[in-house]
């Protein structure tokens, strides 16, 4: 049994499904309606850790490991989308890193090397030379590179529940789990038993009494335009529409979608750590449309519709999976910081199960070593823990 309707309970599933097995998902609403459909649409390797900072904390024979696994989640994505032929906003755009200062030069010229080291492809631009990329003269540099896209993703799990549910797999929307044991799940007031229950919930895995300490998560906001003209466009991407994401600690983001609109995200320290999920932010939503002016200050654009989002993560950004170890039919992943880590750990959990995958246990392990325990955590509380946990992982080159 899955828990968890969002790209990585969809990818668990289908791997569960092509194993042979019996599969039944549980959604608290609809599938996608969480943190996958309320994302950027993003599918990138790149998420809150570029390759050069995975290459800093850990080598690079680790970081081309995690870089390769989270790539398979980005062409698992592409090959439903071009199997299935679902409809939901497949645009194939280039990855562009974003200098937006000297220092942030520095770290897109240490992207770029990492990139080349490890024999990706790679195209470095300096501060005049973007301008050939992208429609701005507030840019410092930026490193460039193919083989990713952008998705509605709620219409892609939309299209994905539909693909299961063709195959045989069972998945009961508006299904709200209030209880897990070994080996038995509550949902709706029904009691219902499995083999193995495998929770794909992201930043709700503490609810069901896993991982307290380990699982927070971070709220960005997004935001999209007015549909824009053909030269507004042009003015923005010259050359092609690109996803594109800046240098700062607390980062801007932005691409086209098909419907010619400009997508923004943005969020800050006051917002982006808070316990409560916030709804309509005015100084977020200003500071989105001070970004778009200080950028494009030549292309007016009109934000129309404006919501937030949360992720689950991890204290030092990476995922995390294991089974619980008082009840050894649970298993789980969390701090899927991005749509193609999501896929790819949905299949991972998918994998330990039907063939004891394990080559990635160490990576994800929930008791590794992190920069801030839980007795520091306890004093200073969980939203600064993980702040500060976020910063050192960031800002230590």
């Amino acid at each position: 049994m899955v828990v968890g309707g969002g790209v990585a309970g969809l990818a668990c599933a289908q791997a569960l499904h092509e194993q042979g097995r019996k599969v039944v998902l549980l959604e608290k609403e609809e599938c996608g309606v969480g943190a996958s459909g309320r994302s950027s649409g993003f599918v990138t390797p790149d998420s809150e850790m570029e390759l050069s900072s995975l290459v800093h904390h850990g080598g690079m024979e680790r970081a081309k490991r995690l870089w390769e696994f989270v790539v398979s989640g980005v062409e698992d994505i592409r090959g439903n989308i071009q199997r299935h032929n679902i409809e939901c906003d497949y645009q194939v755009q280039d990855s562009l890193f974003l200098a937006n200062s000297p220092e942030g030069a520095s770290r897109v010229i240490d992207e770029h090397d990492a990139r080349i080291r490890l024999g990706y492809d790679s195209a470095l631009y300096d501060a005049k030379t973007i301008r050939s990329i992208l429609g701005s003269a507030e840019c410092c540099g930026g490193v460039r590179y193919p083989g990713t896209f952008s998705i509605n993703a709620y219409r892609y799990c939309q299209g994905m529940r539909d693909v299961l549910r063709d195959s045989g797999v069972v998945i009961h929307e508006h299904s709200c789990v209030t209880e897990i044991d070994d080996g038995r799940v509550v949902a709706n007031g029904f009691t219902i038993r499995a083999d193995a229950v495998l929770l794909c919930v992201d930043h709700v895995l503490p609810q069901f009494a896993l991982l307290p300490n380990e699982v927070y998560h971070i709220q960005t906001f997004l935001a999209v335009s007015a549909p824009l003209t053909d030269a507004q466009m042009s003015t923005i991407f010259p050359e092609s529409p690109l996803m594109v994401w800046d240098s700062d600690l607390i980062y801007q983001y932005f691409r086209l979608t098909g419907d010619d609109r400009l997508l923004l995200g943005a969020s800050s320290l006051r917002y982006t750590y808070d316990r409560e999920r916030a709804s309509v932010v005015p100084r977020i939503l200003d500071k989105m449309s001070a970004f778009a002016r200080r950028k494009f200050p030549h292309t007016p654009i009109d934000l129309e519709y404006f919501w937030p989002g949360l992720i689950g993560v991890s204290k030092d950004l990476l995922p995390l999976a294991g089974q619980d170890a008082a009840r050894p039919t649970i298993s789980f992943v969390s701090g899927a910081t991005g749509l193609a880590w999501a896929a790819a750990l949905g299949r991972y959990l998918a994998e330990k199960l039907g063939s004891n995958r394990s080559d990635y246990d160490v990576e994800f392990d929930p008791k590794r070593h992190f920069a801030i325990d839980g007795t520091l955590q306890r004093f200073i509380g969980t939203p600064t823990a993980f702040a500060l946990s976020h910063g050192i992982v960031k800002l230590r080159r």
